[in-house]
């Protein structure tokens, strides 16, 4: 934790609104020092230190410098524009997905990928809610068939919750539910562009998470998870060009909002295996 520098402490005034004066003039001190400490505080992003920056200066318009601080306020807008960084405080769930790599232990992954591999013939055809044709294409396993590995995955999943709140821009919300399935996506498989809580059955989910295995090395491309600007409000998607990449690597958990609009991207296996697919088990956190 970092700590930050105060002012010294106040001078002896006399007691009355003078005193009072020099009390709010010490705090406004203090207030500052601490302002630029967390502007020099590398622990946090480049976009939360410009917003920061930009914040001041916007509570500094009243000051007798306030015409030049207006500029300055401009010129930061400008620049930060430039970089591309977004700088309001309304999610777009587009940089909030958490990625733990190496989540389980070699023993655990490896049992994981048994569970896949030693039951085939029990996967089913997935589907969609809105029932749509050729809009999704995998088979799963539901949980029901791996019950002592389903509740394994699902308490370390809740032990590292108190870890992704903040880089999910995410309240704590007490979990009534984790779902669970298996998914295989072979040759030629992918999912389109959606949400996974935007139906009366799904509405009360809120984190999705996709822990990948698969055979090494991986002799399948493809399968990339692509999440997408989404608008917090009605779970629109916002901007196809925008997104972000989460590549499908062995033995790696990946958290996102449930609303956020996001694909999987189609897969190339040439063997056309079974046993050399893109395998998750993924599911759903509910409120």
């Amino acid at each position: 934790m970092t700590a930050f520098p105060v002012s010294s402490s106040p001078q002896p005034t006399a007691p009355g609104v003078g005193h009072l004066d020099q009390r709010f003039h010490n705090l406004v001190e203090q207030s500052l020092t601490t302002l630029e400490a967390l502007l020099q505080d590398e622990s946090l992003t480049p976009s939360e230190r410009g917003k920061l920056a930009l914040d001041i200066l916007a509570l500094a318009q009243q000051s007798p410098e306030a015409p030049e601080l207006s500029r300055l306020q401009g010129m930061g807008h400008a620049l930060m524009g430039t970089r591309n960084l977004n700088l309001t405080s309304e999610p777009s769930y587009l940089n909030e997905v958490v990625c733990f790599d190496d989540f389980l232990s070699p023993e655990e992954n490896q049992n994981a990928l048994a569970i896949a591999l030693d039951q085939q013939e029990k996967f089913v055809p997935s589907s969609t809610t809105s029932k749509a044709d050729n809009y999704r294409q995998s088979c799963i396993l539901y949980a029901t068939h791996f019950p002592q590995f389903y509740h394994q995955l699902k308490h370390k999943i809740l032990v590292a919750l108190p870890d992704i709140w903040t880089p999910l821009n995410h309240t704590p919300f007490p979990v009534t539910q984790v779902e669970m399935q298996l998914t295989v996506h072979g040759d030629g498989c992918y999912y389109k562009v959606h949400n996974d809580s935007g139906s009366p059955e799904t509405i009360t989910r809120e984190l999705t998470y996709v822990y990948y295995v698969h055979s090494e090395p991986a002799q399948f491309s493809g399968g990339e998870l692509r999440l997408y600007q989404t608008d917090p409000h009605d779970g629109r998607l916002l901007d196809r060009n925008r997104f972000k990449t989460v590549i499908p690597q062995n033995n790696r958990l990946v958290l996102f909002n449930s609303r956020c609009q996001h694909e999987v991207m189609p897969v190339r296996c040439p063997s056309n295996g079974f046993e050399t697919s893109r395998f998750t088990f993924n599911g759903w956190l509910r409120r």
